[in-house]
């Protein structure tokens, strides 16, 4: 358990240094475009979306995070696969939230989701607005968030459990 628990804190820190990074080569791109193309949806939206970002200069910094983008997923699903270890680890076997399997799978499906939806907003920029392309883009994103969302409710509350176990 406490292998575990440090390779999932040294790959938190690790994760959080590759943000600090991205932000720090994306700069001054605004972190929250990047959500929001993410979430575009339409053809139409992502060509007023492009067309604000190439007026601000900032097609090359979008294309540079998304591109950086393909390393994060890897960091964060490692991340969050040595969370849901360690914190499955202090349940008891039996208990029905230790369920690493499950979690595991969840983490792997959401990196999948992450490089498609990466690979759709690629497309978006280097051959312009497409409704294919925008709505993957959605999917993906909408998808890899429940899924890590899900994850990192697992993780916290099974964090509690075994802490108020513990304080016993």
């Amino acid at each position: 358990m406490k292998n575990k628990g440090l390779r999932f804190t040294i790959l938190l820190l690790i994760t959080l240094g590759w943000i600090i990074l991205m932000r720090t080569m994306t700069a001054p791109l605004n972190q929250g475009s990047i959500l929001t193309f993410e979430f575009i949806g339409t053809a139409a939206n992502a060509e007023l979306f492009l067309n604000k970002l190439e007026a601000l200069g900032h097609t090359e910094l979008m294309t540079l995070s998304i591109y950086l983008d393909f390393i994060f997923p890897l960091l964060y699903g490692a991340t969050f696969f040595y969370g849901s270890a360690w914190a499955c680890g202090r349940l008891d076997k039996d208990h029905p939230l230790n369920k690493f399997r499950i979690l595991s799978n969840m983490v792997l499906i959401a990196v999948v989701c992450d490089f498609l939806e990466n690979l759709s907003l690629l497309q978006l920029i280097n051959s312009g607005p497409d409704d294919l392309y925008a709505g993957a883009a959605f999917s993906f994103a909408t998808i890899k968030f429940l899924l890590l969302a899900i994850v990192l409710l697992h993780l916290l509350i099974t964090i509690l459990i075994s802490a108020k176990r513990e304080a016993k």
